[in-house]
Formats: C-alpha cells, sequence, structure tokens
C-alpha cells in the first residue's frame, strides 16, 4: 500500500514539475495571460457570479494546468481530492441548473 501511494505521489510531482520545466510557457507573462483568458472564460461561463470564488478559483487552476485530475489539482491547491471532486460536482450542479433556465 505504501508504495502505490509513493507512486501516485511521484506522478503528482512529476506532472506538476514537468510543467513548471516548460519555461516557454511559465515565463510570468504568459502564466498571467493565461489566468486572465480563464478568468475571463469563467466570467463568461458565471456571468451572473453564482460561483463561490473558491469554485472559481479551482477552474482557473483546472484551465491553468489542462486538467481535471483530482490529485494534481489537489496538490495544486492543498486541498483534498475528496473535496476537489465534491467541487466539481457543485459547479456541474450551479451552471446545470443556470443553463436550464
Amino acid at each position: 500500500m505504501k508504495q502505490l501511494s509513493t507512486a501516485t505521489q511521484r506522478n503528482i510531482n512529476y506532472q506538476l514539475n514537468r510543467r513548471r520545466n516548460n519555461s516557454q510557457f511559465y515565463e510570468a507573462g504568459q502564466l498571467r495571460r493565461a489566468k486572465m483568458h480563464a478568468a475571463r472564460l469563467i466570467e463568461t461561463l458565471d456571468g451572473k457570479k453564482l460561483l463561490a470564488p473558491f469554485l472559481r478559483e479551482l477552474l482557473e487552476a483546472s484551465f491553468t494546468l489542462e486538467t481535471t485530475d483530482t490529485r494534481i489539482l489537489a496538490a495544486y491547491l492543498k486541498r483534498s481530492p475528496a473535496s476537489i471532486r465534491s467541487e466539481f460536482q457543485k459547479i456541474c450542479t450551479t451552471l446545470g441548473t443556470y443553463t436550464k433556465f
């Protein structure tokens, strides 16, 4: 069981380090631009500000890291993977009920 958690941690670290070491994308201006585009997209999806700030932060991190893997997002946002999953469900229900009307 310990090997599984070590392998999982290595995978998370590899994904995060791979993105950090990609200097062509992670220059300060380009990261700022990517976050700005993610924020604008979230603003378009959530025009009436129905999402809480922590849900917006999760969506922004998901767009910036280009992943929905809960382990990677949990390590990046310093939250548990279970809370990330439940927050994604909240986002889906909030935006899903909004688009029905």
